[in-house]
């Protein structure tokens, strides 16, 4: 499979045509005393009447929307994306959703540490939703999304000013989490970035619990168990490192050797991720496979660097 990545990869380095993006995308940083708990601040705009995509879901996530309207489809369910601000813990798979643009969104997200301290709740509970945002937070986040929004509609607020706006909102509102627990999601982030395919019993053995304790506790603050989120991560990761610039030979190797075969890759990239990476036949603008570069995994510190 090594050869043949390689091979596929190179061609279509060569092959691949810059294409202007539909959107505009900026990060900005959170406060230095909420690196813990919060990943990145970010803004986007698309200006374009209907949009199609498909949302992976990776990340935790607090987000405003000032402008657009629509629905995801998570396999059994359709869910209707309306309202001023909405929480995301995250989904099992890459769903699809479509949009009524212009569609403008002011968020942040969040470290499993931050979702729980922000929201008090298990992440597994709230998989596979767009959750209304005063349903976690109670009615103060409706009244401030709805003036932010507003604010930001007229042209009073940029989106930093808007993204800022609301890091200041939250940060009095992040409840304590045991330093126990602490410990767990540290050394969870730990074992997932050791590696593409990471043993769950070294998982276990560095958390000091039962094995059973271990998935359950890791279930809570990640929303998987370790089986299962690390089959996720995989994805995630492999994905992140292949849209980025050129990669060893020792990178490719690393990607290569995480799956049985580059079909295996694909499906399980396409499954998480909801396209394969440009680098491999996929498109180079969709607005959440950007989301999904490793710029916005950096501040998961315990995550190794496979260069």
């Amino acid at each position: 499979m090594l050869t043949e990545l390689g091979a596929v990869l190179g061609q279509l380095g060569r092959n691949r045509l810059a294409m202007p993006p539909r959107f505009s995308l900026s990060y900005f940083e959170p406060p230095e005393r909420l690196h813990r708990h919060v990943l990145a601040l970010f803004h986007f705009a698309w200006d374009e009447r209907e949009i199609l995509d498909r949302h992976p879901g990776a990340l935790g996530q607090l987000v405003l929307f000032p402008h657009g309207t629509g629905a995801i489809d998570f396999g059994d369910r359709r869910q209707a994306i309306e309202g001023e601000a909405h929480l995301l813990a995250g989904f099992s798979k890459a769903a699809p959703f479509t949009m009524l643009g212009p569609w403008h969104a002011v968020g942040v997200s969040l470290s499993p540490l931050g979702w729980a301290a922000l929201t008090g709740r298990p992440k597994n509970e709230c998989l596979d939703r767009f959750i209304p945002a005063n349903e976690l937070l109670g009615p103060e986040i409706r009244n401030f999304a709805a003036e932010t929004n507003a604010g930001y509609r007229a042209g009073d607020l940029s989106g930093k000013d808007a993204a800022m706006l609301l890091t200041e909102w939250i940060e009095p509102r992040m409840s304590d989490v045991s330093l126990t627990h602490q410990r767990v999601i540290e050394r969870t982030l730990a074992w997932l970035g050791s590696s593409l395919n990471p043993p769950i019993d070294e998982l276990v053995e560095s958390i000091n619990y039962s094995r059973r304790q271990a998935e359950r506790l890791v279930e809570r603050y990640f929303g998987f168990p370790p089986a299962a989120l690390a089959r996720k991560y995989r994805a995630i990761r492999a994905s992140a490192l292949l849209g980025e610039g050129d990669l060893s030979d020792h990178a490719v190797a690393e990607i290569a050797s995480a799956f049985h075969d580059q079909p295996h890759m694909v499906r399980e990239i396409r499954r998480y991720c909801g396209y394969t990476p440009s680098r491999l036949g996929g498109p180079s603008d969709k607005l959440f496979q950007t989301l999904l570069r490793m710029k916005n995994f950096d501040r998961l510190h315990a995550f190794k660097a496979i260069k």
